[in-house]
């Protein structure tokens, strides 16, 4: 079975969490496109819901703990992963700027403030198992 973790900074505004989190899954879900089904799921009221195939849990970090974990991950084949940073929530609706800001950057100079990973539900719990629950 395969787990999604989706990590925040703890400092993040409400409607920041939601932002990140929101862009975070879309990626991996483009990254891993097996996260969610490809068949519709309809209700009875023809109502079409999300078709997530796996658990996604949203945990909380700090920047630092963000930045390693990512970095920690680069060499890592049995997850897929992906951040977002201070520098893309600064550069919105300027993906070509964005896009040659980060890849002229290191890590820790774009200010990481969210990571998603996913892969099997016990590598990710223990790749995550550092962070907490963000409630």
């Amino acid at each position: 079975m395969k787990r999604n973790a989706i990590i925040l900074d703890r400092n993040l505004s409400i409607g920041q969490v939601g932002n990140v989190a929101a862009i975070l899954m879309g990626q991996i879900s483009k990254l891993d496109p097996a996260v969610f089904s490809e068949q519709p799921v309809i209700d009875q009221d023809q109502v079409l819901h999300a078709g997530i195939k796996y658990s996604t849990v949203v945990l909380k970090g700090g920047k630092g703990q963000i930045a390693n974990l990512a970095k920690s991950l680069t060499a890592n084949d049995q997850v897929v992963s992906v951040v977002f940073t201070a520098t893309g929530q600064s550069l919105n609706n300027q993906f070509e700027e964005y896009a040659a800001k980060i890849s002229s950057s290191k890590l820790e100079e774009t200010d990481p403030v969210g990571i998603a990973i996913s892969g099997e539900d016990t590598v990710v719990r223990n790749l995550t198992k550092k962070f907490s629950l963000l409630k």
